[in-house]
């Protein structure tokens, strides 16, 4: 790894930051993760929290696309040296940092010490920016995912009642299991009809998890399934821009409170960006 571990030996010395790194995931692809992420951003937001998005879905990078706004520049830009984080990063709604990932982030784990020192400090301007950085990850057991969910401070893993969403997902709790048993994970149950779709769906996955993998989940919350959901992303809106009132994003707008629950009251200490790294770069 060159002298990547000395690098971050000289920063984890600096003063440690309160920012958390959440991990929004999924089993699979299509259960509403991106959606979630954005409209949670957004609902933090209106808690008074200072958000940055990292879109970390390699194949369907996205983020930017949900909020209407067009990237110029990627990580792939703060990688080589020609931009800074505050070049590319861009401001969605509400003061949210958004930044673009693309192919940029799988390339973190092959820098020279000059481009590491640089993209660390870069990153390391975050923690004056955001209390909050939250990675939309791309979807299943890819080794990108699965670096960042076991670096994270706490995971929040989507699902749906649909019984592919819940073997993929557990199939992804499996594998964190052995590669990230230490991470918190919160479960949210989207597309739901009734709460208690939405409970009989955790407990379905949660008695596999305590049978099988002898672990534990925390039941963060459940999305209603809603028509306006598909409506603000044909718009290119965001359900917390477009419609505010929807049961959906109402959902999202509790769930918010507990996350940020989370970030005042941690189970452990958090890491901040430095320590998120530390974690990232140690995997690869």
């Amino acid at each position: 790894m060159h002298d990547q571990a000395s690098v971050l030996r000289i920063l984890a010395k600096k003063e440690k930051s309160k920012m958390r790194v959440i991990a929004v995931t999924s089993g699979k692809g299509g259960v509403g993760k991106t959606s979630l992420t954005v409209n949670l951003a957004l609902a933090l937001a209106e808690y008074g929290q200072r958000v940055v998005i990292l879109d970390g879905d390699l194949g369907l990078a996205n983020v930017d696309v949900a909020f209407g706004l067009i990237a110029r520049y990627t990580v792939e830009h703060l990688l080589c040296g020609e931009k800074t984080i505050e070049e590319i990063m861009l401001t969605g709604p509400r003061g949210i940092g958004i930044i673009p990932g693309g192919s940029g982030v799988q390339n973190l784990a092959n820098l020279d010490r000059d481009k590491l020192s640089n993209v660390i400090l870069n990153l390391g301007r975050l923690e004056k920016m955001a209390d909050l950085l939250i990675i939309d990850t791309g979807a299943g057991l890819g080794y990108t995912v699965t670096n960042f969910l076991q670096a994270a401070d706490d995971i929040i893993m989507v699902t749906t009642p649909e019984p592919t969403a819940l073997t993929d997902a557990y199939g992804l709790l499996k594998t964190l299991r052995k590669e990230a048993g230490e991470v918190p994970i919160h479960i949210v149950v989207n597309r739901v009809r009734s709460e208690n779709d939405a409970q009989a769906t955790f407990n379905r996955l949660e008695t596999a998890v305590r049978k099988f993998l002898h672990g534990s989940l925390n039941f963060m919350g459940w999305v209603y399934d809603d028509p306006l959901v598909g409506c603000s992303v044909m718009q290119q809106d965001p359900l917390g821009i477009s419609f505010p009132e929807s049961s959906a994003y109402r959902c999202i707008q509790w769930i918010a409170s507990k996350v940020s629950g989370i970030y005042q009251s941690p189970p452990r200490q958090a890491g901040g960006v430095k320590g998120f790294l530390n974690k990232l770069l140690r995997s690869f």
